[in-house]
């Protein structure tokens, strides 16, 4: 596998992709996806004569599934506050 970034070694390459892809989701796509379902939300309210609120799956995003393991195995959290923290709410 040909490293990603020049002067890291061999094995920390798929590290940095997978850490640089995860950034790029949260930091680019998940905002825009999200400032787009907002406007499509206010754009589509007056034919349904009611405010709208379009929300995208997160958990479909597959470069973010290793972030949601660990969440989820993570011992010190009660079972609301991981509810919480991925987004479903207290029980």
């Amino acid at each position: 596998m040909p490293p990603l970034l020049l002067g890291l070694p061999g094995d920390s390459t798929h590290a940095n992709y997978a850490e640089a892809n995860r950034a790029f989701y949260r930091q680019t796509v998940i905002p825009l996806v999200k400032r787009t379902a907002e406007a499509m939300a206010h754009w589509l309210a007056p034919a349904f004569n009611e405010p709208l609120q379009l929300t995208p799956d997160l958990d479909a995003i597959e470069a973010l599934a290793d972030e949601r393991e660990s969440l989820c195995a993570a011992s010190f959290l009660t079972d609301d506050e991981k509810r919480e923290a991925v987004g479903y709410g207290r029980n």
